[in-house]
């Protein structure tokens, strides 16, 4: 095996690590590399589960990797360069590694340049990902693509020769250095022992071959596991169609809890009356594992009380200034969990801030950045943030510049990615020109399509190269979807908001590509109607009838046209004149008319 160990566990691995401390084993405690037993190496190979691989839904950006998890100033990559160079290194500002030396054990190369080595996950995350990883939620993705607490996890080779590794196991590809591969094999298997991930056949069968006679006879140090269990999806995913929804928006985001299990390490509520400081929290519970309730401003709504002591969180975070969670509600939270924290600052983009930075203290590769005055781009991105731990940091998309705040905090939190959601009329060119020069970012990426549907198809069709279940709420409000963005960023699963009554073209499209199999309805018949439950395409809805023309208006009422000439009492006039008046040269005033008895048009007394 490899020399050299790296000492330093960030704090996000260490939540995920099992920890059972005992008075007797209190240097296992601090060390979690500390040996669980020692073992032969094909004795720990036998302990490995052998299962066919998991094929779908694979996405890199799934694995947020290379954070500063102990807040060091060091983000995983350099930690590795560090401890594995042979001499110390050179840096530049902050943690950059502008020199050192790396001997590259796959191949014997050494190199002086960083930029000639690539810090290898070891079992490749896209074999992680196929061997458990898939059920897995966000922050344990993170923990192992990252995982500083086992030397063997991480290593710094000869970058050509790990793209040529790529995400292949043993059975695939071994080193090109002539008597690596029984070390090789032996790293292999205490990974996939810690993090709890199986081998398929072929990677049996290579395994077993390489780990033959002496190899496999050598004692190894069982590493500590990895706790990979919790929280899990909580049900299977069956083909069809299902509903998850309440009597109203409280009962709804209830009923989308119960899909959590008790124990969760956090809950976050917000107000149900209004949509900008949950868009936020959505992605920062989905990468805790928690999930989000809704609460009347003034009171704690009872059943919502209920659920929160089922769940027994270890905290709650009120979401959102006194308007939005009163005092009262807040004093009633702190009976219900050990800790509770309000997330709230003058407006919603600084609340917004707030959320993001004490969610994401291990800082987060890639960012979504929405509009804080609507809420459908906002949601879609949610999820899909949700899924590879990311945020989703509100501005104000009219204004002609980032502002100073939103710079500072996509700094800090080391995003070298941002993903912009929604066209230009939401967030301005001018906030995406200055994305691009904010320190550390490599990468600005506007997802964007027609309407608030077309854009939600584009946010997830990027996020999500495949995924066996799609949720779907509706675009016309936001109650459901925020509850729903979190369980959907816990399941790696994308959002689509939808009108009422069908399914834009483009989204089954998306899920069809995306091999979805399962559709889970966000809400009441009221919010996703008949057709979208059948999933009718909206481009067999006709176009409803444009509205009849108005009648022109009735010509005005004209009163009786007056003669001009002298008018004699008992004169004939015209039958074309009836109706009409005249006068006497004494002014009486005299009509055109008929009687029953005489039907000749005579001028008689009106």
């Amino acid at each position: 095996m490899r020399s050299g160990a790296l000492i330093l566990v960030g704090t996000l691995l260490a939540s995920v690590l099992s920890t059972a401390p005992a008075p007797a084993a209190q240097a296992a405690q601090d060390d979690p590399v500390v040996a669980a037993a020692s073992s032969s190496a094909h004795q720990l190979l036998a302990t490995l589960t052998v299962a066919d691989p998991h094929e779908v839904g694979y996405n890199r950006d799934l694995f947020t990797h290379w954070v500063d998890a102990d807040a060091n100033g060091c983000d995983t990559r350099q930690e590795v360069l560090i401890a594995e160079s042979t001499i110390p290194v050179t840096r530049g500002a902050g943690c950059s590694i502008t020199a050192g030396s790396w001997y590259s054990w796959y191949d014997g190369a050494t190199w002086t340049t960083p930029a000639d080595v690539d810090v290898d996950h070891f079992v490749p995350l896209q074999e992680a990902w196929k061997s458990g990883a898939y059920s897995w939620n966000a922050a344990q993705r993170q923990a192992f693509a990252n995982d500083l607490g086992l030397p063997e996890s991480l290593v710094a080779v000869t970058d050509s020769v790990n793209s040529a590794k790529g995400g292949s196991d043993p059975s695939r590809w071994l080193p090109p250095l002539a008597g690596t591969h029984c070390d090789y094999a032996i790293d292999w298997v205490l990974v996939k022992y810690r993090w709890n991930l199986s081998i398929d056949p072929a990677e049996k069968a290579t395994l077993d071959g390489l780990l033959a006679g002496s190899c496999g006879a050598r004692a190894v140090a069982a590493p500590s596991k990895a706790d990979t269990t919790k929280p899990l999806p909580s049900e299977p995913v069956t083909a069809g169609v299902v509903r998850i929804a309440g009597a109203d928006r409280y009962a709804t985001a209830i009923a989308i809890s119960a899909k959590y299990p008790a124990g969760v390490d956090v809950v976050y509520l917000a107000t149900g009356t209004n949509y900008p400081d949950a868009l936020s929290a959505a992605p920062a519970a989905a990468k805790q594992g928690g999930p989000l309730l809704l609460t009347a401003p003034d009171s704690l709504v009872p059943t919502v009380r209920t659920e929160i002591q089922r769940l027994k969180p270890q905290l709650i975070v009120a979401v959102g200034g006194e308007s939005a969670i009163s005092t009262a509600v807040f004093s009633d939270l702190k009976k219900l969990a050990p800790t509770v924290r309000r997330d709230a600052g003058r407006d919603r983009y600084e609340t917004s801030r707030i959320v993001t930075a004490n969610a994401f203290t291990g800082g987060a590769g890639l960012s979504y950045l929405a509009t804080g005055n609507n809420f459908p781009d906002a949601l879609s991105a949610s999820a899909a943030a949700g899924s590879t731990a990311s945020p989703v940091i509100l501005v104000n998309g009219a204004n002609s510049s980032v502002d100073t705040a939103t710079g500072s905090l996509i700094v800090s939190l080391k995003s070298t990615s941002i993903r912009i959601a929604g066209g230009t009329a939401v967030v301005s060119s001018a906030i995406e020109a200055g994305l691009k020069s904010v320190s550390g970012v490599k990468s600005v990426k506007r997802l964007a399509g027609n309407d608030r549907y077309a854009t939600s198809v584009t946010i997830n069709s990027t996020a999500f190269g495949s995924s066996s279940t799609s949720y779907l709420a509706v675009g016309t409000g936001f109650a459901d979807a925020l509850a729903g963005a979190a369980l959907a960023g816990r399941d790696s699963a994308p959002l689509y908001v939808v009108p009422n009554n069908c399914v834009p073209d483009a989204a089954l499209s998306a899920m069809t590509s995306a091999g979805s199999i399962r559709t889970v309805l966000l809400g009441g018949t009221g919010a996703l109607g008949a057709g979208v439950a059948k999933m009718v395409p909206c481009s067999t809805i006709p176009a409803p009838a444009p509205p009849a023309p108005p009648k022109p208006p009735a010509p005005p009422v004209q009163g009786p046209t007056v003669d001009p000439s002298f008018v004699s009492p008992g004169a004939f006039c015209a039958a074309a004149k009836l109706g009409w008046i005249g006068y006497t040269k004494t002014g009486k005033k005299m009509v055109c008319s008929k009687t029953p008895t005489d039907s000749k048009p005579r001028w008689r007394a009106a």
